[in-house]
């Protein structure tokens, strides 16, 4: 009942059965997850920080948890605090024997399958950004890469995506572009990827190029809905210059 009443808008009534849910099983995290998804839609970015942070508790390897957390606390204007928290919460996992919130083989598996800009936007957004080196490791290649930018390039023409891949007439472009951002800073960061540029064909730097004069240089906007955010234009500015881009 929660999920229709959520499908169809009423994100009221969503959390009126998900609460009644969270009564009758207060150990499942889904409840609280779903919860926090309606009380974002309110704009309600306390309640859905809170339980959010409930959903960590129950389970820390939770990644959309971590992501609306992170959307909760940009819009709360804790930006400090979105970035410190989900830094904190990745090195709880890792500390646990979990470095990425999937395997590269699985990721790379499921990247193949996906056809449409949409589906695989989604599953970017599966991965906080700061996961990025620890999901690729040394096994970036180009081909790869370039696929990934030409999702970016796609996202970033086309009207907001949200995280799931829908439509979502709430964010801007210019929510988009912080977003992308902030993976590219973070790939930049993959290890042996000043190789993988190198090696880069012409069509395959144009696209670096493209992406980057997209996205521009700029810092996380108060209300933004990007989970793990670059700091500020000095990141941005290295990053840049790892990708070789002008």
């Amino acid at each position: 009942q929660g999920n229709a009443a959520f499908k169809a808008g009423d994100y009221p009534a969503a959390i009126g059965h998900y609460t009644a849910a969270i009564i009758a099983n207060s150990a499942e995290p889904t409840y609280f997850l779903n919860r926090a998804a309606a009380y974002l839609k309110l704009g309600k970015n306390e309640d859905a920080e809170r339980d959010c942070t409930t959903v960590l508790k129950l389970d820390e390897k939770n990644v959309k948890a971590l992501f609306r957390r992170g959307q909760a606390r940009v819009a709360l204007q804790k930006l400090h605090e979105a970035e410190a928290g989900e830094r904190v919460d990745l090195s709880k996992s890792a500390s646990a024997g979990v470095k990425a919130p999937m395997s590269l083989f699985t990721f790379q598996q499921r990247w193949e399958q996906l056809e449409s800009v949409e589906a695989r936007w989604a599953l970017i957004n599966e991965i906080p950004s700061p996961a990025l080196p620890a999901l690729f490791q040394s096994s970036l290649d180009a081909s790869l890469l370039s696929s990934i930018l030409s999702t970016f390039l796609s996202i970033l023409r086309s009207s907001p995506i949200n995280a799931v891949g829908e439509a979502d007439p709430t964010l801007s472009a210019e929510d988009m572009r912080v977003r992308v951002r902030a993976y590219l800073v973070w790939l930049a960061r993959v290890p042996r990827f000043g190789t993988v540029v190198l090696f880069m064909s012409p069509d395959e730097r144009r696209l670096v190029q493209d992406v980057w004069s997209a996205v521009g240089v700029g810092v996380v906007k108060k209300g933004a809905g990007a989970m793990a955010v670059e700091g500020d234009t000095k990141e941005v500015e290295e990053g840049r210059k790892a990708w070789g881009a002008s």
